[in-house]
């Protein structure tokens, strides 16, 4: 692994770079390499491809997640699979809490393990269909999950009022075309679709930040 790819990344995202969390972050990435080939976790299988298309590209909303919530925010990963966003998020930012929702118990069972492997103690597993899930959040974030269109409704169930829904997406036009099947579907929200910039990756990245999302 090429550990001054990773640092000179998160620094050109601004995201903080500190030798814990240096440790930290090469703890997971280890822990995906060692288990990936079982799970299936990314499909990427090089350790220098895992962090720039996995670790880096999380890392790159570190930005709009550290002005769309604050200090203190419990926050929820919807599918969180091999943990990104929510493994990476959690290490860059120990000021905020998150869940990790997963519903398939091999990948929860990893998660708990990347969570006592790397001393994460703002972070907690949720074992749980995002149907099921019983609590509401400061806000709610998911990558690489099923369209917002096909989960509104249960999104819906677990965001406070007025908390932002951060999405991971990739070309703009595509998020546009998504947001209009939403709104299709009788949905009202405030929308920012943010470019995200992810270092040593030549293809396009954004963030839709949908607040005050209701149904007519």
């Amino acid at each position: 692994m090429d550990k001054e790819l990773l640092v000179s990344g998160l620094g050109r995202i601004g995201a903080p770079s500190d030798e814990r969390t240096e440790v930290r972050l090469e703890r997971f990435i280890s822990e995906i390499m060692l288990f990936n080939p079982a799970l299936k976790l990314v499909g990427d299988k090089d350790p220098d491809e895992i962090i720039i298309r996995h670790v880096l590209d999380s890392a790159a909303a570190y930005p709009v997640f550290m002005k769309e919530t604050a200090e203190g925010a419990v926050i929820a990963d919807l599918g969180s699979g091999a943990g990104f966003p929510g493994v990476v998020l959690s290490i860059l930012m120990p000021d905020r809490h998150f869940v990790l929702v997963e519903r398939m118990q091999r990948r929860s069972q990893f998660l708990k393990g990347v969570l006592a492997r790397t001393g994460l103690e703002n972070a907690e597993v949720d074992e749980s269909d995002l149907s099921a899930v019983r609590r509401r959040f400061d806000a709610v974030t998911c990558r690489a999950f099923h369209p917002v269109f096909s989960v509104a409704e249960d999104v819906l169930d677990v965001l406070l009022p007025g908390a932002p829904l951060l999405l991971y997406k990739g070309q703009r036009k595509n998020v546009s075309s998504e947001l209009d099947v939403l709104r299709g579907e009788g949905y009202c929200f405030d929308e920012q679709i943010v470019d995200l910039h992810v270092p040593y990756l030549d293809e396009a990245r954004t963030m839709a930040v949908l607040r005050n999302i209701s149904k007519k």
